[in-house]
């Protein structure tokens, strides 16, 4: 029997070939994207996101969630119609960034395998649990680069809406109630909340500076035929290059606060490496160009009733967080030591 090669794997196999060759004609380029992204992740991506990873996946693995968000479950299950662990997972990806939603859904479809309503359910909730961070809207798009806090107050505030608008839409179509309690059948340990929040991560980690070096490369070949990609047209692809705006103004909010929700196709990349089978990408692409655009609006409408002035940031020109290496490695060390002494002694006991 034949195999036959879809035209899709021709076309993959191609394009892996192309990269393949342009980082060796561009050595030099490929090696400063990868120092670069391995500094924004140490600098940037772990500080800013490993401890909320580890509370994030404790509180819904442990169930406690169910006390956090009890005060709001009423209102949030008249708006959404999904069950309570979905409206709190969306809860978190509000605040915890981009890859936290996927993460905490592919977490609860490992918890209730037994119920295939509940792991459909799941699957769909992935196309609205997906948000920018504040701190990454507000420090560095607002203050960072656009010289204003307002600003970044106002990207975070229409991402959140344009996701909550989705939620509702989308749960009114297909109704995301199954009827059943949700298992807790995950260990609800503080060491396996932190063994499952390195390993995302990692796979984050390993995407960003694949994925960099890989876009180093094409836009170093594409600058020899004398085209330029503008920053703001390569944050589409990498959300990181925004930061790199040097000329900002304020008819570009509303189109930064569009590609802040849309999150990029690196960003995407991750939540697929992390998420896997849970993420469909043409519904999850086509829910996110959505709320692109409600949340290109509602940045638009908010600016027409506030006095907003931009400016250019140092930040623009050199984005990366004032941590040192130091206060990364330690923290990130004991989550090691704990993981190791935990899997072989049994030191430890549940929390």
């Amino acid at each position: 029997m034949k195999y036959k090669v879809k035209p899709t794997e021709i076309i993959k196999a191609l394009c892996v070939c192309i990269l393949a060759v342009l980082t060796m004609v561009f050595p030099e380029e490929t090696a400063a994207s990868t120092v670069n992204s391995i500094d924004v992740c140490v600098n940037s991506i772990i500080p800013s996101m490993f401890v909320f990873m580890v509370i994030t996946s404790y509180i819904q693995s442990s169930g406690i969630y169910r006390i956090i968000f009890r005060p709001i479950m009423p209102v949030l299950r008249r708006m959404i119609h999904a069950d309570d662990d979905v409206l709190s997972i969306f809860m978190l990806s509000l605040v915890g960034g981009y890859p936290v939603g996927i993460k905490l859904l592919k977490e609860s479809i490992a918890q209730n395998n037994n119920f295939p309503a509940i792991i459909d359910n799941t699957v769909k909730a992935a196309m609205f649990c997906y948000c920018i961070s504040p701190s990454f809207a507000v420090i560095m798009i607002g203050r960072g680069v656009l010289g204003s806090t307002e600003a970044g107050f106002i990207i975070y505030l229409s991402n959140i809406l344009a996701n909550l608008t989705a939620a509702v839409i989308i749960t009114r179509i297909n109704d995301l109630r199954s009827g059943i309690r949700s298992e807790q059948k995950s260990d609800g340990c503080i060491t396996g909340a932190v063994n499952s929040a390195s390993k995302s991560l990692f796979t984050i980690c390993t995407v960003i500076i694949a994925f960099n070096a890989a876009l180093a490369c094409i836009f170093e070949a594409l600058s020899g035929f004398d085209v330029f990609v503008p920053e703001l047209v390569s944050g589409v692809l990498e959300i990181s290059n925004m930061l790199k705006i040097t000329e900002p103004s304020v008819s570009l909010i509303p189109f930064v606060s569009a590609v802040a929700s849309f999150g990029g196709i690196c960003v995407m990349l991750q939540c697929a490496a992390i998420g896997g089978r849970i993420l469909h990408i043409k519904p999850f692409i086509t829910a996110r160009f959505f709320c692109a655009l409600l949340s290109g609006l509602y940045t638009y409408l908010f600016l027409q009733f506030t006095d907003i002035s931009v400016c250019v940031s140092t930040i623009s020109r050199n984005y990366s967080y004032e941590f040192s290496a130091n206060t990364v490695i330690v923290p990130v060390l004991t989550a090691m030591c704990i993981i190791i002494f935990y899997k072989s002694n049994k030191l430890f006991k549940k929390v």
